[in-house]
C-alpha cells in the first residue's frame, strides 16, 4: 500500500537573519560565560543578582564583544575549569600555581601555540569582568606573564610555520570571466562566478562578502561600488560603521564584459529580494536559489565545487573561449585552492608591482620621484642634538641627486639582468656535492691569497668626473667607500691625474724631502723649481 510522502518545504530566512544569528550566538556565549562567573561565585555576581534583569545585564556585561569571540573564550576555559575540579576541586583557580600547572600540563600534552596567549587572554577577561579585586588578580601576576611569554616562544618555534593560501593562476581567472557570461550555465554558477571575480579584485574573504549590502551595491561607469555593513572591524558598535569596496569598471582580462553581466544577473527578480548578506544557498542543480543564508564555511565549500567545474580557457580570433570538455582543474586539485585563496591573487601581484614601481623611481626618478629631505633632515637633527656634525650626516647619507634631470640615483633600470643559469636547481648527488666542496675551496685559497697580498698603492677614480687619485695604502681614505679603485704596486705618470695631498707629504718624507710646513704655494713653487710637476710621484 502506497503512502504519500510529504514533500517538506523549506521556510524562507527573514532578511535580517545574518544580524540575528550574530545576536544569539553572542547571547548563548555571554549567559555560558556568565555561568562560569556563578559557578566561580566571584563578586560581580551579587551585584548583577541585585539587578532588575540579570540575564539582560549578563549579557550586556560583556560590551560589544562578538559572538566568535566569547565562543573562542568559553571553550578555551571550559577544560580548565574541568581540570580544576577534577585536580583541585574547584571551578576557579585559586593561585598563579592552579593556572601553571594546568598550562604545563597542556603543553606537556603537545597543545596549539596559541593555547597559553588565549588562556591568560581569558583569565584576565573573567577576572576584570568578575570584579576581582587588582592585587589578587592572577593575570595581573609577573610570574603568569612570563610563563605564557616563555611558552608562547616554544610552542611558536615548534610549530611549523603559517602558509599562506595558494594564488589564483590568471588562467583560472579567465574561466570565471568566461563563466559569468556564458548564458548557457546554470544562473547560480554564473552569479557564483562574479562573486569570486569580486573576491579576487576586491581582496575579500567570505565572511566579508557575506557582510555585503546587496540593496546598497552600485555599478556606474566608474566602477562596482559594494557596502560591507558588520564585519569583524566594522559595525554598529565599532568606530567604523561600515567599509566599502571597489572593483574598476574595465577589469577585465579576456575582454569580456564580465561585471556588468553579473550585476545584472544579482539585479534580476529572482535575486534581488531584501537582506543583509549577498549569497544564498542554492538548489541541488543550480538552476534556482532558496531564500536561505548561507554561512562563510558554506559559501568556502560553494567556491570548491565551482572551481572543480571551471572549463579550459582556449584563445580564439576574436578572443577566448571555454572548451567545456576539459576542466581546468581535474582529479580534484580545486581542494588545493582556500576560500582564502581569491583574496591573496591582487595582494600578491600589487607587492611585487609596488617593488618594481619603488625601485625604478629611486634608479630613475620615474614614474613620481622620491624625495627623503625631511628623513635625513630628522636624522641631523637627532645628530645634532647629541652633539654631532649635522652636515657631516647630511652629506653622507645624501645619495639622490638632480643631476640626471629627475630626483634619483642617476641609473639604468633595472640595475642587474638576471640569467636563466643564475639559479640552478640543487642537485644532491655525491659527484655534486664533491664539485661544490671543490669549488668552495678554491675560492677560499683565492680569497685567502687576496687577502695577504696588500699593494702600495691604490688610485681613486671619481663617479662623475673620472678623476684619477693616487693614495698611499693606509691613508685615511678608504677604497671600500670609493665607487672605483685600482690597487697597484708600481705606477707611471700617466696612471693618474693627481696625488692625495696626505700622501703626498708622506711620499717627500719616505724621499728625503721635507716641506718645512710651506705653504701650498711655496711647496708646489719648490716642486717645479726641482723639475717635477706637482703631481709627480717622488722618487
Amino acid at each position: 500500500m502506497h503512502t504519500k510522502r510529504k514533500h517538506k518545504k523549506y521556510k524562507e530566512d527573514p532578511p535580517d537573519i545574518r544580524s540575528q544569528r550574530f545576536e544569539m550566538l553572542r547571547k548563548k556565549y555571554s549567559l555560558l560565560l556568565a555561568q562560569v562567573m556563578i559557578n566561580a561565585e566571584l563578586p560581580v555576581v551579587s551585584l548583577i543578582n541585585s539587578l532588575e534583569d540579570p540575564k539582560a545585564s549578563w549579557v550586556h556585561l560583556f560590551a560589544a564583544r562578538r559572538g566568535n569571540t566569547l565562543k573562542n573564550r568559553y571553550k578555551i576555559w571550559k577544560p580548565f575549569e574541568r581540570w580544576l575540579e577534577t585536580h583541585r576541586s574547584c571551578l576557579f583557580p585559586r593561585d598563579v600555581r592552579d593556572a601553571i600547572d594546568y598550562l604545563q600540563h597542556r603543553v606537556n600534552e603537545g597543545c596549539g601555540k596559541t593555547v597559553p596567549e588565549s588562556l591568560g587572554t581569558t583569565l584576565a577577561m573573567l577576572e576584570q569582568l568578575g570584579r576581582v579585586v587588582e592585587g589578587s588578580r592572577i593575570s595581573d601576576d609577573p610570574v603568569w606573564k612570563g610563563h605564557i611569554k616563555s611558552w608562547a616562544a616554544e610552542l611558536a618555534s615548534e610549530s611549523a610555520p603559517r602558509k599562506p593560501a595558494e594564488m589564483y593562476t590568471v588562467a583560472m581567472v579567465i574561466s570565471l570571466e568566461l563563466t559569468v557570461v556564458e548564458i548557457n550555465l546554470p544562473s547560480f554558477q554564473r552569479a557564483l562566478a562574479w562573486v569570486v571575480l569580486c573576491m579576487v579584485w576586491g581582496a575579500l574573504r567570505c565572511d566579508d562578502v557575506q557582510a555585503i549590502l546587496p540593496h546598497r551595491s552600485s555599478l556606474s561607469n566608474y566602477g562596482l561600488r559594494l557596502v560591507l555593513g558588520k564585519t569583524k572591524t566594522t559595525g554598529p558598535d565599532k568606530m567604523q560603521k561600515e567599509v566599502a569596496a571597489f572593483v574598476f569598471r574595465t577589469i577585465s582580462i579576456s575582454g569580456e564584459d564580465w561585471l556588468r553581466a553579473g550585476f545584472e544577473i544579482w539585479e534580476s527578480d529572482e535575486y534581488r529580494y531584501r537582506r543583509d548578506y549577498l549569497v544564498m544557498e542554492p538548489t541541488a542543480d543550480w538552476k534556482k536559489i532558496r531564500r536561505k543564508f548561507l554561512a562563510p564555511a558554506g559559501l568556502s565549500s560553494e567556491i570548491s565545487k565551482l572551481l572543480g567545474m571551471l572549463s579550459v580557457p582556449r584563445r580564439v580570433a576574436h578572443g577566448w573561449e571555454l572548451m567545456p570538455h576539459a576542466l581546468l582543474l581535474p582529479d580534484g586539485l580545486e581542494t588545493f585552492f582556500s576560500g582564502h585563496s581569491p583574496r591573496n591573487f591582487l595582494t600578491s601581484i600589487v607587492v611585487h608591482k609596488i617593488q618594481r614601481a619603488v625601485n625604478r623611481s629611486l634608479v630613475e626618478g620615474r614614474e613620481e620621484p622620491y624625495f627623503e629631505d625631511e628623513a635625513i633632515q630628522k636624522l641631523c637633527d637627532t645628530a645634532e642634538a647629541a652633539g654631532a656634525n649635522p652636515n657631516r650626516i647630511k652629506k653622507r647619507h645624501t645619495v639622490l641627486s638632480n643631476w640626471s634631470g629627475r630626483n634619483s640615483l642617476g641609473g639604468i633600470y633595472p640595475t642587474l639582468e638576471v640569467f636563466d643559469d643564475d639559479v640552478q636547481d640543487h642537485d644532491e648527488s655525491l659527484e655534486a656535492q664533491a664539485a661544490l666542496a671543490a669549488s668552495v675551496a678554491k675560492i677560499c685559497e683565492k680569497d685567502a691569497a687576496a687577502a695577504t697580498k696588500v699593494t702600495k698603492y691604490f688610485i681613486t677614480i671619481s663617479r662623475r668626473s673620472a678623476l684619477r687619485r693616487l693614495h698611499l695604502t693606509g691613508c685615511f681614505v678608504k677604497p671600500d667607500r670609493c665607487c672605483e679603485v685600482l690597487f697597484v704596486d708600481e705606477i707611471s705618470s700617466d696612471d693618474f691625474d693627481s696625488i692625495c695631498q696626505a700622501c703626498k707629504r708622506k711620499m717627500l718624507l719616505e724621499c728625503g724631502r721635507d716641506d718645512g710646513g710651506e705653504t701650498s704655494s711655496t711647496a708646489s713653487s719648490s716642486s717645479t723649481a726641482s723639475g717635477g710637476g706637482p703631481d709627480e710621484v717622488p722618487s
